[in-house]
Order: C-alpha cells, then sequence, then structure tokens
C-alpha cells in the first residue's frame, strides 16, 4: 500500500470511515532544540501550508517537524476558533488525532508485551475471560491488524455523544455482532477492534486504559499534552472542531469519544506529538526487536501482505523511502503521523476540520526538508 492510499484509506468521514522504539524515560522537552530552518526550506514551507489552507478550507493547520537530532520546528497556520480570531499556537493547542491514538495505543501495549505481562498470540479469552465465546479464539495480533473481521462504525455510530465510564461498557455496542469474515481471511479496518484491544489490556493490567496510557507513554515521554478528550476536556486548550458545508465553517456536532479512547479518541498538541514520533524512531525506551514486531506488516491467510502491524501501517513514498506511522480523522478533526526512520525525520500535521483533504501535505513538507539537504545523522 503506498503513501497515497495509505492516507484515503484512513481518513474518516461522517458516512464512511476511512514500534516501537521509545527514548529514554529521563528525557525531557528540554532536550529538543528549536530549529530554525533556513529560510528559503521555511518559504516553501508556508507556501505550500498556505496553498493547502485555501484549498482544503482549513481552519486552521499545526504542523510540526523533528529530525534525529533533537531538532524541532513547530508552525501554527489559521485559527484554533474562528470566532474568536484566536491563532493556532502549535506547541499549546490540543487537536483530536483520531486513529493516530491507535499508535499511542500500541506504544502502551508494546510497553506490557516486553515486560512480558501480555502476549499477542494467545486467545484474548487467557485474559479477558467474560468476552463471547464468539471472539475468544481472537488474538491481539489479529485484531489490532484489522485481521480479526470485527466490525468498524455503523450508521451515526460516528457521531456517538454517549458518556462511557469504563472501556467495557462500549464494547455491547459491537461485541456480540457476527464477524465479517474468518479471522485472517482479509483486512477489515475497525477502530472498535481497538476498544475491545484495550479491554484486554484492562484486564492484564488490572487497571483502567487510560491510566495504562498515562503510565506506558505520557509521563515517561513527558507528553503533557496527550490526553484522552474527555467530556471535561473543554478544561483544556482545546481547538474548535468544525464541519465545511453549504461553502461555510460551521462548529461541529458535539461528540463523545469515550466510546474509542485506544482507536480514536485522544488530543494531542502538534508539538508533543512530534516528539512521540521522535521517540517511535530512536533508540531507549524499547528493544529493537520490539519495533520490528510492533511495524512489520501482518499478512491474511492466503500471505497477502496488509502494509499494517500492530497500531502503523508502513510502505515507501515516491522516492522510495521507508515510511511508518499513522492518520486519523475524527469530528471536527484530521491528522497525521508521519515517520521516514532511515532519515531521522517526523512529520505532524493536525488540522482542526472533519473529514480534512490532507492531499499528502506531510509527505510534502518531508520532501521539502530532505531535499534541502538535511542528512540523517
Amino acid at each position: 500500500m503506498n503513501y497515497r492510499v495509505f492516507s484515503r484509506y484512513c481518513s474518516l468521514s461522517f458516512t464512511a470511515v476511512t514500534v516501537v522504539l521509545l527514548f529514554s524515560a529521563c528525557s525531557s522537552s528540554k532536550e529538543f532544540k528549536a530549529w530554525d530552518l533556513k529560510e528559503v526550506t521555511a518559504g516553501r514551507i508556508d507556501s505550500l501550508c498556505a496553498l493547502h489552507m485555501q484549498q482544503g478550507h482549513y481552519p486552521g493547520l499545526a504542523v510540526a517537524v523533528v529530525d534525529g537530532k533533537n531538532n524541532i520546528w513547530t508552525k501554527g497556520y489559521g485559527y484554533a476558533n474562528l470566532e474568536e480570531e484566536v491563532p493556532v499556537d502549535p506547541d499549546a493547542h490540543l487537536f483530536r488525532i483520531g486513529s493516530v491514538s491507535k499508535s499511542v495505543t500500541a506504544s502502551g501495549l508494546a510497553r506490557l508485551y516486553e515486560r512480558k505481562e501480555i502476549n499477542l498470540d494467545l486467545p484474548i479469552s487467557a485474559y479477558y475471560k467474560e468476552c463471547p465465546i464468539e471472539l475468544s479464539h481472537l488474538t491481539l495480533r489479529q485484531i489490532s491488524g484489522h485481521l480479526a473481521g470485527i466490525r468498524h462504525y455503523r450508521g451515526l455510530e460516528f457521531l456517538s455523544n454517549i458518556q462511557y465510564p469504563n472501556v467495557m461498557d462500549p464494547l455491547e455496542v459491537f461485541i456480540h455482532d457476527s464477524l465479517l469474515c474468518r479471522p485472517g481471511e482479509k483486512l477489515n479496518y475497525s477502530t472498535y477492534g481497538w476498544t475491545l484491544v484495550s479491554a484486554v489490556m484492562e484486564k492484564s493490567a488490572a487497571k483502567p486504559f487510560t491510566s495504562i496510557i498515562a503510565d506506558e507513554v505520557s509521563k515517561p515521554l513527558h507528553l503533557d499534552d496527550l490526553k484522552p478528550d474527555d467530556k471535561d476536556s473543554t478544561d483544556y486548550s482545546r481547538v474548535s472542531f468544525y464541519v465545511f458545508q453549504d461553502s461555510i465553517h460551521q462548529v461541529a456536532p458535539v461528540v463523545n469519544n469515550s466510546n474509542k479512547w485506544a482507536g480514536g479518541g485522544y488530543l494531542c498538541s502538534a508539538e508533543d506529538l512530534a516528539r512521540f514520533g521522535y521517540a517511535l524512531a530512536t533508540n531507549g525506551y524499547l528493544k529493537e526487536e520490539t519495533m520490528l514486531e510492533f511495524t512489520k506488516s501482518q499478512h491474511t491467510n492466503d500471505g497477502a501482505l496488509t502494509n499494517n502491524g500492530i497500531g502503523f501501517w508502513s510502505g515507501t513514498d515516491d522516492k522510495d523511502r521507508h515510511w511508518f506511522g499513522h492518520s486519523g480523522g475524527s469530528v471536527g478533526g484530521t491528522s497525521m503521523l508521519l515517520i521516514f526512520p532511515e532519515q531521522d525525520l517526523i512529520i505532524v500535521t493536525l488540522i482542526n476540520l472533519s473529514s480534512a483533504r490532507m492531499d499528502d501535505l506531510a509527505e510534502k513538507i518531508a520532501d521539502i526538508i530532505l531535499s534541502s539537504g538535511h542528512q540523517k545523522k
């Protein structure tokens, strides 16, 4: 699957919805150095983003770039709030990151896996003993790789505004439905599958899923802006969320993402999400073999590669540069985390608009930087 197919496949809309090596737990944001891009490079990125803002009708856009030498560059375009004309602050404003949440969850899962607290290939009934018999034979590898046959959203479920107090209750929305196919027969993208993953993680760790992510991802990596999009998240510096309909921007419907923390329910700033990407691309937190285990492509029963691992898609761009990462679509949000491990380059783009046309914006930014003389450390 190439980059463009991956982008279109993963992006979500209202009607059809679309590891890790981490840095040392003692690392802090102070280790990142502001990156003064060459004037011509920054100008090309500005022109590109201005074009995408206009053509894609973005209310606001946050961009963050990190390289392997701990250099970080961030910039905001447009508005976090159109009505009050609040400019986007890429270091402070929190966007909905949609399915990039799967990569966050995969990092927490990798920690449990590495400590042998969870097995990717055991039936989930080994941990979640109350699961329906029809699902008891599924494994975390199958579920997280979209190979289990679990369905995705139906009808207006993407617009759910129900508050769930835990990750077990929203399972009732889909867990008794028939599987779409035999496990491993074909790839069926499913955010609900990741809700099931979070339930199994809870059973294994014996603590709430959001606490697992806080303890295994946010705190060790000092990602203060990585937060679940809870009903009280208006206390955070969230952007306002929009849809573009009838040639105007309208405030997006109010939704509650507690039905899908693991697969699409987190918030983050562009800066912290880029720092998370840096953690995925550099040594320190997880073993190299764990990285390979979570980013390598799985395959269907007939041997066809899916280009999806455990929480990460992967492929090559038009210049045969290897990448891994994830895109995301949510109500009032479109996101991309794109990592070029061989070039030590991480690109993040966050937009406060539903179903925004990204048109390979992150890849184009990467190409501008790499063509400007950026070298691998």
